[in-house]
């Protein structure tokens, strides 16, 4: 497997300036080759590949010993790749005929991280960073040790705010903590009013850090509204801001860790619904012609799916539930929260209903409990059939 471990980097001022000067020095790289990129298509029709800049970079380096030569060579090999897959997603969008959204040049604000191609250039050493170019090692906080059997093939480094933080993919055997194997298989369903509840009936709340910090926020993006553009004012309210933003989404990762490691360690087995969020949270506005019904409500209800995570549940879910040598299985949403568990007769209600009552069984138990056993049906179904 590959896995991205996160540890917190303490440089010193000269070092924070070094990693300041490294994070500009790469964007202009990128802007520089998305130049050429369209420079090239507009004026001959060619198209440049990742391989043709690496090429022109070794020359770069040369020439420039203060400017790309003043890093490790795949520090340069990164921020083009990071192109490449910028390009090669624009392509896919095209194909596919939806939104295209050409990649755009990177201003200061919108870069944040810089890193290397390949594990060259970098070492760790207890709680020390030694990075190509710095006088001397950055302290790390090694809050966790990497594995035994972890083998360092990348890394970045991202700058949120005034800090720093060293991202490093691990290649690592498929299974690092086994599941306990009591629970077997579970259904899950996610939802607005409960994170996850389990077909054998355990609940887990919503954390909504969004919701919790809602009036916070909302003072912090008036603030930064009344600042004149370029003031020393609107740099400060931005980064208060910034900081309320970074809060509430620690908040709901860390909440989203804790419930999906519940599941991996006691479960050998996970359903969850294949849900189809972008269309969940899709828009209700409608257009001038045909204006949309309900709107409030609707934009109400996206801000909460978004609290949730939902994305990010089964993101998470699905990695633990292979790291922990159990198995995740993605099924049909359609009819889970209208088809009775029991004896399978479609109960039709409306999101309001909190409570499924089945006409033709006599069942009565939560919504969300019914929907989640009709998620492990579906899921063991899909088992037995070699899917």
């Amino acid at each position: 497997m590959i896995l991205t471990w996160t540890y917190l980097i303490r440089p010193t001022r000269a070092q924070h300036r070094l990693l300041e000067a490294a994070l500009e020095r790469e964007r202009q790289l990128y802007n520089a080759a998305l130049e050429e990129r369209i420079g090239a298509w507009r004026k001959a029709g060619k198209s440049i590949t990742k391989f043709d800049q690496m090429k022109s970079l070794t020359a770069i380096r040369s020439d420039d010993p203060l400017g790309p030569g003043a890093g490790p060579v795949t520090m340069g090999r990164w921020t083009l790749a990071e192109l490449d897959k910028a390009m090669q997603s624009f392509f896919a969008r095209v194909k596919k005929g939806g939104t295209a959204g050409f990649p755009r040049f990177r201003s200061y604000a919108r870069w944040r991280t810089f890193g290397l191609a390949e594990w060259r250039g970098i070492r760790i050493t207890g709680d020390r960073l030694s990075l190509k170019g710095f006088d001397r090692p950055i302290r790390i906080n090694m809050h966790r040790p990497l594995p035994l059997d972890a083998v360092p093939k990348r890394a970045s480094l991202t700058r949120k705010g005034r800090r720093w933080f060293l991202n490093i993919a691990i290649e690592t055997g498929a299974v690092i903590e086994t599941h306990s194997g009591t629970g077997g298989a579970v259904g899950i369903d996610a939802g607005v009013e409960s994170l996850a509840t389990l077909s054998d009936g355990i609940k887990f709340l919503n954390a909504q850090p969004g919701r919790r910090n809602a009036a916070a926020m909302t003072r912090a993006q008036r603030a930064l509204a009344r600042c004149r553009r370029g003031s020393r004012r609107r740099l400060k309210a931005r980064a208060r801001l910034a900081r309320l933003n970074e809060r509430v989404a620690n908040a709901r990762a860390t909440h989203l860790h804790k419930v999906t490691a519940v599941a991996a360690r006691f479960y050998s087995t996970i359903v969850v619904e294949n849900l189809a969020l972008r269309n969940m949270v899709r828009s209700a506005k409608g257009s001038v012609e045909k204006p949309g019904a309900n709107v409030k409500a609707k934009s109400g209800l996206n801000r909460s799916i978004h609290d949730t995570g939902m994305g990010k549940l089964i993101q998470l879910l699905t990695y633990k539930a292979e790291r922990s040598g159990g198995r995740l299985i993605k099924v049909n949403a359609r009819y889970t929260s209208q088809d009775c568990s029991g004896c399978g007769a479609r109960v039709p209600k409306t999101l309001s209903v909190r409570t499924h009552s089945c006409t033709a069984c006599g069942l009565v138990l939560d919504r969300d409990w019914n929907a989640a056993r009709n998620v492990l049906a579906r899921g063991l179904a899909k088992a037995s059939e070699g899917v």
